[in-house]
């Protein structure tokens, strides 16, 4: 498939085989991840994974084909939207592979930011499906390493910070409302860099786990009020 998009074959073909993919298998994980908060949730998510990935091709397929004309490759533009488009759809059948093993987990009741690290790993693994995909379609010659570790840092970069724009996914366990889309707040890092610690129950705000009963809306998250009329907050089982 690769070597098809490079040298322009099939590439029909092969665009609406890897859309459907990304519709079917990233459509799944998505809906997975929603379960973990449920109803309206699955939905929001189903759409959004999707979603990003599509943002993420539409923002990079120019990127590579300047990179790669840059390096010594001055590939048609449509032989490289083919080959980010077979690069996304393995990456979502990959994510297909994942989703029962998460869905199990998660009915399991693994809590949400464990639930959120196994997410974002799932996705690094359906990256870096992808990114086999690009490397193969570069094809031997030179400068092949430095054409695939600039795909890879745009890839990663991309993809990564536009899946955290399109947050939330799973959704708070403390938060009465979900909303579509979330408040900025600071950047993908930092984000994925937090979620890790509070996974380990590293929190920043204490040197100690925080005590629900603290917090009867639930745990401190940036921009988010504490003040909550009694009886408001959430159950046991949501914390």
């Amino acid at each position: 498939m690769a070597a098809s998009c490079r040298e322009d074959r099939d590439i029909r073909a092969i665009a609406l085989a890897s859309l459907g993919a990304i519709a079917l298998g990233s459509a799944v994980f998505g809906g997975v991840i929603g379960s973990f908060r449920g109803r309206e949730q699955i939905l929001y998510a189903a759409i959004k994974v999707p979603l990003a990935m599509l943002v993420t091709l539409v923002l990079c397929a120019p990127a590579f084909h300047a990179l790669a004309a840059v390096l010594g490759r001055p590939w048609p533009m449509r032989s490289i939207i083919a080959l980010a488009l077979a690069s996304a759809g393995r990456s979502s059948l990959v994510l297909l592979a994942f989703a029962p093993v998460l869905w199990l987990l998660i009915d399991l009741g693994l809590g949400y930011h464990a639930s959120s690290v196994a997410a974002w790993l799932a996705y690094a693994v359906a990256g870096l499906a992808a990114l086999g995909v690009l490397v193969r379609g570069i094809g031997a010659g030179r400068g092949r390493a430095l054409t695939a570790l600039a795909f890879m840092a745009l890839f990663f970069a991309v993809g990564g910070q536009a899946a955290w724009i399109f947050r939330p996914y799973l959704g708070r366990p403390s938060a009465k409302v979900v909303p579509f889309l979330r408040a900025r707040e600071g950047s993908f890092p930092d984000a994925l860099f937090r979620s890790f610690r509070s996974s380990l129950e590293i929190y920043d705000d204490d040197v100690h786990p925080p005590d629900p009963d603290d917090y009867p809306c639930g745990y401190p998250y940036p921009y988010e009020s504490q003040e909550c009329p009694a009886g408001d907050g959430p159950t046991e089982g949501e914390r």
